[in-house]
């Protein structure tokens, strides 16, 4: 895909598919430190964990917390979390972390894909509101 595809992907997209996006990426790149970590590419795990990070970071500082509530709360937590795990695996470099962060992340993308079929078919909200809330209580079991 040529990164003029990608840019009128992103640009046409609608909010909830831009956070999809955004989770594809991280995990992408936990799958690429993995790999790293595998062969012992330690400056490669090194850089695909911090794009990672800054996903997730941009992830947790888009949080509205006014509007938001409990749901954003237990995402800023969950956010929290994944970044605890990736520096993990930075540091001590094992694989453990980082699948831990990918279950979280893995959990969280499935829920805003589902909210975005919804979305994009016009359905209401309040649903799209229980499945985040549904995949946040599954992603902080995961997190424990």
């Amino acid at each position: 895909m040529g990164a003029r595809y990608r840019e009128m992907e992103i640009k046409t997209a609608t909010p909830e598919m831009v956070i999809v996006k955004l989770y594809e990426g991280a995990l992408r790149f936990i799958r690429t430190a993995k790999h790293h970590q595998e062969s012992g590419q330690i400056a490669g795990r090194a850089a695909a964990i911090a794009k990672a990070l800054a996903i997730v970071n941009e992830l947790q500082h888009s949080l509205n917390f006014r509007e938001g509530g409990e749901i954003a709360r237990n995402l800023d937590a969950l956010y929290f979390f994944v970044t605890d795990r990736l520096l993990e695996a930075n540091v001590r470099g094992t694989a453990q972390p980082l699948d831990e962060a990918a279950g979280v992340l893995s959990t969280l993308n499935e829920a805003w894909v589902e909210i975005s079929k919804r979305s994009r078919d016009g359905a209401e909200t309040d649903p799209e509101a229980a499945d985040l809330a549904d995949a946040t209580e599954r992603a902080r079991a995961l997190g424990r």
